[in-house]
């Protein structure tokens, strides 16, 4: 076979959590999921043992979500090396290169460390030029079994380096499942605007109601998209919203609009025509007996929509409590409500949103439980929140949830969950939300986001507030699912008119002959760390480039890097 040197990287559209691809679109993967790894500890950072067991942690992370699996080999042609004077660019820390055919099965595979920075053995924040090790190493590991960039915030396969990268998100569990498990749920769909008109390049995101994390996915020229890999028995909100970083992207995206509405069309929430104004988004339920899940047409909407009620107490000097949840009315047993704060340049703590749940009805025996989570941080917003419930006018053990530090990471999340006990007097089971918000300050959006300027704004975004009655099973709090499906998709409602037709940008750059073995991919430009600067004593995001390798088969050691 001769060989092609492929300058662009390819992602696929259809599929969730962008899989790369060979130039004819077959994906890339491991025909025999064993993947044996020659791993070198050849850094002077770090001791051998404190490497390989870094290492090690990365692999059984990957390991445990699906069939494929990475094995310790000494005589194995795949490696993990680290590589002083890294002639990939000093931005860099870290580089998967990966040899294919033209099936896209994988031959090989190499990951390069950047040796130039310092690489630290325990998680955290660390001044420019210092990273820990795992954080790094768990990323490539995703582009070593033929996953690429997302876009979910709090993916390991997040573009840019960010403190706690190391541990595996929703999105790369659900990513490497799709691709080498089975007996796991997806959701499909399109994504369209105007007069039926499929759009390219809209980040769909499934936000699960067990865990408040998000799932990720890009749509295809026709609109359509794919998020597979997710677990059952558990129920998703659909978020869509415009990539953020083109530019983080392959060629494939060049083409990407955002400009179908009277201005950009901006992030909301999938629900069905005549309700689009309740703020209650569209609840997909996958279940062992319901797997896979069309929801058909999605609409990229020109305004977050929201309940009108809601929005007309947000312009009053005092929140009236609007009620979101009645069990007797919905007969129901989980609920979504969607709310948003105004931008604002002051830290002061805004005027609550007051939310009331009435589970008077629901029989709740004595091992039910109402857990209340409050979700924001997949919408990218600067907001810090605090939640406080109350029960039958009276405080509750969770009385406030606010803003508080990872320990591990030195981060914070955004995100609050609560979980209360239901008495078994039904007619005690009332419930009060109170939600207030302010500006995340700078330091703490620098600690809390990734590409933190880009990926984030403090503009009014929206959070999702879920309500899900729960139940203890063997020592086990489980969500009760619902049976009945809602579904009803936004073809007859079509928002964005403005809309037209985005075709995908062809590659460029022609394919190079280079010999007669296989073709070698232009793997992740991975992991990025900021050139010097910004605030010392933090590792500052970058908002940042996607660079696409170019190899070279006469001159080793040089690369040029295209941004």
């Amino acid at each position: 076979m001769r060989i092609l040197l492929v300058v662009v990287f390819f992602i696929s559209l259809a599929l969730a959590h962008q899989t790369s691809m060979t130039q004819s679109g077959a994906e890339l993967f491991w025909a025999n999921p064993n993947v044996p790894l020659k791993i070198s500890t050849n850094t002077q950072d770090l001791s051998s043992s404190q490497v390989l067991n870094i290492i090690n942690q990365s692999i059984n992370q990957w390991n445990q979500q699906s069939n494929a699996q990475i094995i310790s080999s000494s005589t194995s042609s795949n490696k993990i090396e680290f590589v002083s004077d890294f002639p990939y660019g000093s931005a860099v820390l870290g580089l998967t290169e990966i040899s294919y055919n033209s099936n896209g099965a994988i031959q090989k595979a190499s990951i390069f460390l950047n040796d130039d920075y310092t690489f630290k053995g325990s998680p955290g924040l660390y001044p420019a030029g210092q990273v820990y090790l795992g954080d790094v190493v768990t990323h490539e590991m995703g582009h070593l079994f033929g996953l690429s960039h997302s876009e979910v915030l709090n993916s390991s396969m997040f573009y840019s380096s960010y403190s706690g990268q190391s541990t595996l998100s929703s999105d790369d569990k659900s990513g490497i499942r799709s691709k080498y498990s089975q007996n796991y749920g997806s959701i499909t769909g399109f994504v369209k605007g105007g007069s039926s008109i499929g759009v390219l390049g809209v980040h769909v995101q499934a936000i699960s109601r067990n865990t408040g994390e998000s799932i990720g996915a890009i749509s295809d020229e026709n609109g359509s998209f794919v998020i597979g890999g997710l677990n059952l028995n558990d129920t998703y909100y659909i978020y869509t919203s415009s990539i953020k970083n083109p530019r983080s992207l392959p060629g494939y995206f060049a083409n990407i609009q955002t400009e179908f509405c009277p201005g950009a069309y901006v992030g909301s929430f999938f629900s069905k025509c005549g309700s689009e104004f309740d703020g209650k988004p569209t609840p997909i339920n996958l279940s062992n007996s319901a797997p896979q899940i069309d929801v058909g047409t999605i609409t990229i909407n020109c305004a977050l929509r929201s309940d009108q009620n809601y929005n007309y107490q947000k312009l009053q000097a005092n929140f009236t409590p609007i009620k979101i949840f009645d069990y007797a009315l919905e007969n129901r047993h989980e609920k979504s409500f969607v709310g948003w704060f105004r931008k604002t340049t002051t830290s002061s703590w805004s005027t609550p949103d007051v939310f009331q749940v009435d589970l008077s009805s629901f029989n709740s025996g004595t091992n039910k439980k109402l857990k209340i989570d409050l979700v924001a941080f997949p919408f990218g917003s600067q907001r810090e929140f605090q939640m406080s419930v109350y029960q039958n006018g009276n405080a509750t053990p969770v009385t406030t949830k606010q803003l508080s530090p990872i320990q591990e990471t030195q981060t914070y999340n955004i995100d609050l969950s609560a979980t209360l006990p239901l008495t078994q007097n039904e007619n005690e089971n009332n419930f009060e939300i109170h939600i207030k918000s302010r500006r995340l300050g700078t330091s703490l959006v620098a600690m809390t986001f990734p590409a933190a300027f880009e990926f984030s704004t403090d503009a009014y975004l929206p959070y999702l507030v879920n309500i899900s009655l729960m139940e203890m099973n063997n020592s086990i709090l489980q969500p009760i699912m619902d049976s009945e499906a809602i579904l009803s998709d936004n073809e007859s409602c079509l928002d964005a008119p403005f809309t037209y037709a985005i075709s995908k940008t062809e590659p460029q750059e022609a394919p190079v002959t280079i010999g007669d073995d296989q073709t070698v991919a232009a793997a992740s430009c991975g992991t990025i760390d900021p050139p010097q600067g910004g605030s010392g004593s933090m590792l500052m995001m970058l908002t940042g480039f996607f660079m696409i390798l170019i190899l070279s088969n006469s001159i080793k050691v040089r690369k040029k890097f295209l941004s």
